[in-house]
């Protein structure tokens, strides 16, 4: 009897890792809760190297079966078309407040890098940031870059689907312009040398869904300070999560954020559990 009752421990303990190995995706369903249709969550990778970059057909195959493509900002609306211009000027503030050698520093690194300050005078910091960031993917054509939300919203409209959105353009570009300052660019510039590498890895565990692996890379390697990324992650996910329950319940939705919004403590995939959703991966 013993002998019987170890191995149903044992066969549970099993099944139990069994299941949490596959519980890598990047892709899962929501249903449970008293949902009449299912819906989606995906998690993202905004920008990727046309050599790296692949739309699962688990993804393509899934937009004609839903009613909306809910994306974390949907650029191509009415609302945020005039917008964009005015969310890309310049902070002539931004660097005020940094010493002369700070500047100097800052100059040396981004010349190294064939790139140079004066930058600054001609796009926000949260355009110049994105610039950085494209850089570090080392792409090996950098004009051929790719968004996967500019694909799924091509095959969104080609399958007359509605897009929707969880924040505006706005809010967003409000947020990281008030969240990143000239501190944090010093302290990027001073790791630019380390961020090939992070990015590498980071673009690996995505292409291989391992969410695991990807939640160290976002959390250990971040320059921002745990109170900016709780700003830029933790606090988002919560306002979502006070419009999806009420979208899941109209509509059947596909949700595509950035990967990063899925992980983690406070990740959207065990915010929808704790408000008693059944979250599968789609495998």
């Amino acid at each position: 009897m013993k002998k019987l009752s170890l191995m149903a421990i044992i066969a549970f303990i099993v099944a139990t890792f069994t299941v949490r190995a596959q519980e890598n995706a990047i892709l899962w369903k929501i249903s449970g809760n008293g949902l009449t249709k299912d819906s989606y969550l995906l998690g993202t990778m905004h920008l990727m190297c046309e050599e790296d970059y692949l739309l699962k057909d688990k993804i393509k195959d899934l937009i004609p079966k839903v009613d909306v493509i809910t994306f974390e900002i949907n650029i191509g609306s009415e609302e945020n078309k005039p917008i964009i211009p005015e969310m890309m000027k310049p902070d002539s503030n931004f660097l005020k407040g940094m010493t002369k050698a700070d500047l100097t520093q800052m100059d040396s690194i981004l010349t190294s890098q064939q790139l140079s300050i004066q930058m600054l005078d001609m796009m926000s910091p949260a355009v110049f940031i994105s610039l950085l960031s494209l850089k570090s993917l080392e792409c090996s054509d950098p004009r051929k870059v790719k968004t996967m939300e500019t694909d799924i919203q091509a095959l969104a409209t080609a399958s007359n689907k509605k897009i929707d959105d969880l924040e505006t353009l706005k809010f967003q570009m409000d947020m990281l312009n008030n969240m990143f300052k000239a501190s944090d660019l010093l302290e990027y510039l001073n790791k630019i040398d380390e961020m090939p590498a992070i990015s590498k890895k980071m673009v690996t565990a995505y292409q291989t869904e391992n969410l695991k692996e990807l939640e160290t890379i976002i959390y250990d390697n971040s320059y921002m300070s745990k109170e900016d990324l709780a700003n830029f992650l933790t606090k988002r996910n919560i306002n979502w999560m006070n419009k999806i329950p009420s979208k899941m319940s109209a509509s059947s939705h596909l949700f595509a954020v950035g990967a990063g919004h899925l992980v983690g403590k406070n990740g959207l995939l065990n915010l929808l559990a704790a408000k008693g959703y059944k979250l599968t991966p789609i495998l």
